[in-house]
């Protein structure tokens, strides 16, 4: 299968495409900074912008010979620092915006496959989220990317696009040893019955599981929420 692919060098992203090509698939991924994002076999780096949708039909054409499958987002807004408490630099609506531009374009090129992925809180998952998670989110400026992954979760119930939101627990990064590569999630249902304050997933767990609910076709037109 081939893939367009958004957030490809964000530190969930590269776990992606290296799963993609491992499995054997191909994909293009549009990123910001052409140094981001190294080409290798089987994967072509468009440089350009989510919020251009004319950055995103070049990231379509860009392998003419493929025929494209679906699209994987894992865009995230940007802070000065990782501080919770830094200040944002994103623009507003980065995300939704950003999303509602690809569906836009790939509506209109007759692909209609689309993987996001979210965060634990967004949408109906918010009730089952633990207090003193509600309580962080609420006192730093980590509530500003909850409030936009929310507008994607908006937007994307409008398009007549096939969509999977996979709405991540707190993620964990040092998943560098060989058995976190292996490590299967959880999946909690769309509101996240059972969360709770020990709950993460680390971001290679959550690569696999987009691809394989890209490649498999799995919780078309619905959220899900993943913990390890």
């Amino acid at each position: 299968m081939h893939f367009l692919l958004l957030g490809a060098s964000g530190r969930t992203g590269q776990h992606v495409v290296s799963e993609l090509l491992s499995q054997g698939h191909t994909a293009v991924a549009l990123v910001r900074t052409s140094s981001s994002l190294t080409p290798r076999p089987g994967l072509t780096v468009v440089t350009g912008s989510p919020l251009s949708k004319p950055d995103i039909r070049s990231a379509l054409l860009a392998a003419t010979s493929l025929s494209l499958s679906a699209a994987i987002i894992t865009l995230n807004t940007v802070r000065k620092s990782d501080s919770p408490f830094a200040a944002q630099l994103s623009p507003p609506r980065f995300l939704a915006d950003s999303c509602a531009n690809v569906c836009e374009v790939l509506e209109h090129a007759g692909i209609f496959r689309i993987v996001v992925m979210s965060t634990a809180g967004v949408g109906d998952s918010w009730g089952n989220l633990p207090w003193l998670s509600k309580a962080f989110l609420g006192w730093t400026n980590v509530k500003y990317a909850l409030e936009d992954h929310g507008l994607v979760d908006e937007e994307i119930r409008r398009t007549k696009m096939d969509w999977t939101l996979v709405r991540a627990v707190r993620l964990q990064f040092d998943d560098q040893k060989k058995t976190e590569t292996k490590r299967d999630v959880r999946t909690l249902g769309s509101t996240g019955d059972g969360m709770n304050m020990t709950d993460s997933v680390s971001v290679t767990s959550v690569a696999r599981f987009l691809v394989k609910v890209a490649v498999e076709g799995l919780f078309i037109k619905s959220a899900v929420v993943v913990a390890n």
